[in-house]
């Protein structure tokens, strides 16, 4: 650099910026750039009129720092540019734009860096321009290179982002991915399986799950709009979208699928404190909803106030003629229906155990037919991999590709499935299993409590399709405790345990081929309650 500085009094800004996105990880950071600087300063003795700083990408216009050092060129307070390279300025056509425009309108005289000078002449405006352009095209090769490569991810099923609650990141042998938090996941699985018995609202459940103790990464609670998110996003069943492309993930699903927001049933709030409102039909056909309603009276034979509590159609108007009942008296008409499908101490404490050994063995085969998948899943992954290299070097046309590409990742997809209950199936399977040997064991107990949410969940679990017709309650029992009104089973029940099983099998007519594999004991026989766990098992 010559002495001309002197003579032509130029007055710099210099100017430093480091980004952290992925172009700039290997830039020099702004301490390195200011070093460097200074020495080239103090080489050629230049008139610094103030050091600016910035950590800001580049990418696209609306750099603060930027932006208020072009002002102030424009106000004359400086007139030359110094920074350590001129990608520093500028990655966008905007910003690079701008510079040499000033510079073309001589706001600014000179842009420097330590290796060459620009000033105002067509050589030097078309070299600066190329510079930025070249700046530009290095920042879009990056880019594509980190897409392409975020995209292998997610064809290879690993979850390239931040992990959703519930969650933690791992890296193992150079692969990145997701796996279940120990302290979290349960949460969120309970979280879900609340959710979806329509018993909360979204403002309900998120009170629910601050009690329980789930809380964000940085410990505060799940707001309602964070947990909308959660209910919403179907990483948690396995599924991730990019781009709006499907991919299955190769990490453990925490629940089966996601049906919870996309139900069409609502939760339904206990208005007026009623355990039943909302559960039952008027039987005349009317199609009116069963409501419940307290009243105070004066008794006066008794000299005392009294509450009556009754139920009655909505409909008070004609066809509908059906007459009211007590509460008392549809309690009492619930505990006779809930009687003959009640088990003692006794079988409840033998069908649990009997349960966790059948959970334990089953686990333990589930566990073999889903490594075996995994290999399989591995083996299409590798097989997919080879095919990109294939097209890489040309060796296969495009269309043979997309065609191949697509066959793989269909099998993927419907083997990640079968993967995913695996995961999820059999845990699923026993907390429904244990549920119904509890409601069975306590029902009537439910019943007769103060627990409004108790009442209903012993009506909503053994019954449906509940009417009042005639001031008798009509119900269906519920699969599988309709199992227990047959009187066969319920002898078989109350002789627990036969160590000695003689029969041949059960009425196929209960299999369920969604947990055929829960259905093993009931095919290879059994009498008393080893038959009727395989039993309630297919029907769960």
């Amino acid at each position: 650099m010559s002495n001309d500085n002197q003579t032509n009094n130029l007055k710099y800004f210099v100017y430093c910026r480091k980004s952290s996105d992925a172009e700039d990880r290997q830039i020099k950071s702004i301490p390195d750039q200011l070093r460097e600087l200074k020495e080239y300063i103090e080489k050629w003795n230049l008139n610094i009129v103030e050091t600016l700083t910035e950590s800001n990408s580049a990418f696209v216009p609306g750099r603060k720092v930027f932006n208020e050092m072009m002002a102030r060129f424009e106000k004359g307070e400086a007139n030359a540019l110094l920074v350590w390279h001129l990608n520093r300025v500028a990655r966008n056509p905007v910003d690079s734009g701008q510079v040499i425009w000033f510079v073309d309108n001589k706001k600014i005289l000179q842009v420097e860096t330590p290796s060459k000078q620009y000033g105002n002449t067509p050589d030097d405006k078309f070299y600066m321009a190329l510079e930025f352009t070249q700046s530009k095209k290095y920042s879009d090769d990056l880019s594509e290179v980190v897409k392409r490569g975020i995209r292998g991810k997610f064809e290879r099923g690993e979850y390239p982002n931040l992990a959703p609650i519930g969650y933690i990141n791992f890296r193992n042998h150079g692969i990145s991915n997701i796996e279940p938090d120990p302290e979290s996941a349960s949460l969120i699985r309970k979280t879900f399986q609340e959710y979806a018995t329509g018993k909360y609202s979204l403002g309900q459940m998120t009170k629910t799950v601050f009690s329980w103790g789930l809380r964000t990464r940085r410990g505060k609670p799940v707001s309602k709009s964070h947990l909308h998110r959660i209910l919403q996003n179907t990483v948690y069943f396995g599924l991730m979208i990019h781009e709006g492309n499907e991919y299955w993930g190769s990490f453990e699903p925490l629940i089966e699928v996601q049906t919870v927001l996309t139900s069409k049933s609502k939760p339904k709030k206990l208005t007026n404190d009623w355990a039943y409102a909302g559960l039952m039909k008027c039987g005349c056909g009317c199609g009116a909803n069963v409501i419940f309603e307290h009243k105070r009276k004066f008794n006066k034979k008794k000299g005392e106030w009294q509450d009556y509590y009754y139920s009655h159609s909505s409909r008070r108007c004609s066809p509908c003629n059906q007459p009211v009942i007590t509460l008392s008296e549809l309690e009492k008409q619930i505990d006779e229906k809930l009687a003959p499908v009640t088990i003692d101490e006794e079988t409840w404490c033998l069908g649990i155990k009997l349960l966790n050994k059948k959970y334990e063995s089953e686990a333990k085969r589930r566990a073999d037919v889903v490594k075996g998948q995994q290999r399989q899943f591995q083996r299409i992954q590798d097989e997919l991999d080879g095919y990109f290299k294939m097209r890489a070097r040309e060796e296969i046309t495009t269309e043979e590709f997309v065609e191949k590409k697509k066959n793989l990742l269909a099998q993927q997809k419907q083997l990640q499935a079968k993967i995913n209950e695996g995961f999820e199936g059999q845990r699923t399977w026993l907390e429904l299993a244990e549920d119904f040997f509890t409601i069975a064991f306590q029902a009537r107990e439910m019943l007769n409590s103060d627990d409004l949410e108790a009442k209903r969940k012993a009506v909503q679990k053994v019954g449906w399709n509940l009417m009042l017709k005639d001031e008798r309650l009509i119900w269906t029992y519920q699969k599988p405790y309709d199992v227990l009104l047959k009187p066969t089973y319920r002898s078989d029940l109350r002789r627990g345990w036969d160590s000695n099983p003689r029969s041949s099998c059960l009425d196929s007519r209960f299999q369920d081929d969604r947990t055929s594999p829960l259905c093993d004991l009931s095919k290879c026989g059994g009498g008393g309650i080893r038959t009727h766990v395989s039993l309630i098992g297919s029907r769960v």
